[in-house]
């Protein structure tokens, strides 16, 4: 058994590192559906270089439920991630672990309806908590929706709420994270100072 040592930050992926896009079926930005409509949000590169120098773990934990409700295969966001992973890399940036939900309480397939992982739960933390000996308590979630200041809450770690103003239908003045932030850079410098005192 693991035990928690170190704290780390914990990430969403859409509208926190990289851009969202237009969906057509539900008429609003969402995750990219194909390789190449991934674009990095503004602010993403600076703040992921800044958030390494800490030495803190960098670990993604992203909803990702396109297939399981039938809109494009599992290969496509397969896809999309490696390409998120080398615009990063060109970059010199690399994250840690990468950790994705697929299931969706809409899903075609009745055994990806209900799971424990999917945000706001919070069994993509507690996972990764597990597997690198991470004290979720000490840790931080940096999120653009109420569900990743739901999965954030869950566990004691600090929330830093992203507004990406595409995805402000994702949020709701009901749940209030401890930090309020305009993008990925910023949401890093309040990191940074605070693992400081």
């Amino acid at each position: 058994m693991t035990i928690a040592s170190q704290p780390a930050v914990f990430l969403d992926r859409d509208g926190v590192i990289n851009e969202p896009v237009h969906d057509p079926q539900d008429g609003r930005p969402e995750a990219p559906l194909r390789a190449q409509d991934v674009a990095l949000a503004p602010g993403a590169v600076e703040g992921l270089a800044e958030l390494a120098r800490t030495g803190l773990p960098l670990i993604v934990v992203s909803n990702q439920p396109a297939a399981a409700k039938g809109k494009v295969a599992e290969s496509d966001l397969a896809a999309v991630h490696a390409r998120v992973v080398e615009l990063l890399a060109a970059e010199g940036v690399a994250i840690e672990d990468w950790r994705y939900c697929f299931d969706h309480p809409d899903a075609l397939d009745e055994a990806r309806r209900d799971c424990a992982c999917r945000k706001p739960r919070p069994g993509m933390l507690e996972a990764a908590a597990s597997d690198h000996g991470l004290d979720l308590t000490a840790s931080w979630i940096i999120g653009d929706t109420d569900a990743d200041v739901g999965a954030g809450r869950a566990v004691g770690a600090a929330t830093i709420l992203v507004e990406h103003p595409k995805t402000a239908h994702r949020r709701s003045p009901d749940l209030v994270a401890d930090v309020v932030v305009g993008d990925l850079a910023a949401a890093a410098a309040w990191v940074v100072g605070a693992a400081a005192r």
